[in-house]
């Protein structure tokens, strides 16, 4: 009797990260879709400071979603985005 709860137990908990990891691949998607928006941006833009600290904010936020921080890398791929007038 005590493997059939140990198996629900392990079933549900499955279930309840199963939402979780489908949640965190949106996240990734948010990150690569964004990353490509801010390279067709910088392809685009003048030298110049702004455009250095935009890409300055592309690596923070390749490497905050790398590291799984999503909502972070977002934040500064935006913030590149706003650098090159874009947002």
């Amino acid at each position: 009797m005590k493997l059939v709860h140990w198996t629900a137990a392990v079933m549900l908990a499955t279930l309840a990260v199963a939402p979780a990891a489908n949640a965190a691949e949106a996240r990734l998607a948010d990150c690569n879709k964004i990353d490509k928006q801010v390279a067709a941006a910088l392809e685009s833009a003048p030298p110049g400071n702004a455009t250095e600290q935009a890409r300055q904010e592309r690596d923070a936020g390749h490497n905050y979603c790398t590291m799984g921080l999503y909502p972070a890398g977002v934040a500064r791929y935006a913030k590149a985005l706003q650098l090159l007038g874009k947002a």
